[in-house]
């Protein structure tokens, strides 16, 4: 992999060690990065503050099944001053489907990341709403998911309402490449805990925000809307 730090394109950043899921990580990074014609630079775990903005930073996961997330992983997706994509392993694919996991907050972000994403894999996509069923409720779950098809105007896709809790529901929809978020919420915890696929956590930053270094702890040694309501 070349080690292009001073190109004028942001490169994708791969935070890597010596593991089975740190090559995992590289993989993924390195099949991106020649989708979209930009360099990788590998970079060790703990030295990954400064990331250019606009860039993507792509670090490992232990763990295939529902698993804790470590503490190095939280503070990157929390702190980082670009995207993050978090690799659970080298999880089976061959689905050719991203999915964008919308919950009513910063779907445009998602829905834009999401399209650009599948477009550069040829892949389908999807868009999951999860919203357990409740006796009474305020809000239309439905709504996500009307908003998407307005944002995803002329572009091919699916849609899920799943009546389910979002870890339920990433469990479920499972078939599928790569789980777009956004944020540092609820939603992107469950993703980070249930997905078996790369989760990319979509990052809106602030200027103030991509000038701050990142201390990151050391590790010990066309549309096609069709909708679909699923229940438990």
């Amino acid at each position: 992999m070349d080690n292009l730090v001073s190109s004028p394109v942001p490169p994708v950043v791969v935070a890597s060690g010596e593991t089975a899921v740190d090559e995992a990580a590289r993989c993924w990074a390195a099949e991106h990065a020649r989708l979209v014609g930009v360099p990788v630079e590998v970079r060790p775990p703990d030295r990954v503050g400064g990331l250019p903005r606009g860039g993507l930073l792509v670090v490992s996961q232990p763990g295939n099944g529902p698993t804790r997330v470590g503490r190095r992983v939280l503070t990157l997706v929390d702190h980082a001053a670009c995207d993050v994509v978090v690799v659970r392993g080298a999880a089976p694919r061959g689905h050719r489907r991203v999915t964008a996991l919308v919950t009513g907050t910063d779907d445009d972000l998602v829905l834009t990341r999401a399209a650009v994403l599948a477009r550069q894999r040829g892949a389908a996509l999807r868009v999951l709403h999860a919203s357990p069923p409740l006796p009474v409720r305020a809000d239309d779950p439905e709504w996500p998911l009307t908003h998407a098809d307005r944002v995803l105007r002329g572009v091919r896709h699916t849609s899920v309402l799943a009546r389910m809790h979002p870890h339920e529901a990433i469990a479920r929809y499972a078939d599928t490449d790569l789980l777009v978020v956004a944020g540092s919420g609820p939603t992107t915890r469950a993703a980070l805990h249930h997905a078996r696929c790369p989760v990319f956590v979509a990052r809106r930053i602030p200027s103030d925000v991509a000038r701050r270094p990142v201390i990151v702890p050391r590790q010990p040694v066309a549309r096609d809307s069709r909708r679909r309501t699923a229940d438990r």
